[in-house]
């Protein structure tokens, strides 16, 4: 006697050696598994993520003022209407002397453009602190703060202060209005008895004014800053 076997795409019917026949519920698997489907996602978006950080990267730095030693460089970052600037300088100064100058982050109003107030909230290693900032802006509108963790990398002949922001480390206040995207990096050079400064920075301060207003602030505060590093060095 032939065996007969049906297929669905939900039930088996099975005929065994006995004559009667038994029903065999299967619960079929989809083609992907939830799980599956996640993992696919999440590398979905980080490679989307790490094809836009790759654009910024590849993106070509623009001169946009040389004065006084003095130049600075914007350069367009994916996904953001505020322009990254790199400024550069040589100051007549060692390098350690300078590094202490940039970490002493209370004395910033004296200088550095714009910043009101500045403040250590924690030193977890002697090369890595937590600070904030607090940022003046022009009236009626609220001033901005960041807090960034910073780490000091060094050699002999060259120094990194690498600053990442880090929005959530302390409440908000009513007082301020945070900044969400705030880093970049100082790099210290030793050249002889001089060192070279180089502050690259992106933030946005989420201002309600066009852009272009705020990218013009990104090439003359980092010039008004550097020119102020210079005075205060040298």
């Amino acid at each position: 006697m032939k065996t007969e076997i049906r297929k669905s795409s939900k039930n088996r019917w099975l005929k065994p050696k006995s004559s009667k026949k038994v029903l065999i519920t299967l619960n079929l698997l989809p083609v992907k598994k939830a799980g599956d489907l996640t993992v696919n996602l999440i590398c979905l978006t980080l490679f989307l993520s790490s094809t836009n950080i790759i654009a910024s990267e590849k993106e070509e730095w623009t001169l946009k003022i040389q004065q006084d030693g003095i130049a600075v460089y914007t350069k367009k970052v994916a996904g953001s209407r505020i322009d990254a600037f790199k400024a550069t300088t040589m100051i007549s100064a060692e390098y350690e002397k300078v590094k202490e100058v940039i970490l002493d982050y209370p004395n910033y109003p004296k200088w550095y453009q714009d910043y009101k107030a500045g403040e250590i909230l924690e030193q977890t290693h002697q090369d890595e602190i937590v600070v904030r900032f607090i940022i003046n802006a022009p009236f009626p509108i609220k001033d901005r703060d960041s807090v960034n963790r910073v780490y000091v990398r060094q050699t002999d002949e060259h120094i990194e202060v690498i600053l990442e922001s880090a929005p959530t480390f302390i409440p908000r206040n009513k007082k301020q209005i945070r900044m969400t995207i705030s880093s970049g990096r100082w790099t210290l050079e030793k050249e002889g008895n001089q060192t070279r400064v180089t502050l690259e920075y992106h933030a946005d301060p989420e201002i309600p004014v066009p852009s272009w207003v705020s990218n013009r602030y990104v090439v003359q505060g980092p010039a008004k800053s550097l020119s102020n590093l210079k005075k205060r060095l040298q």
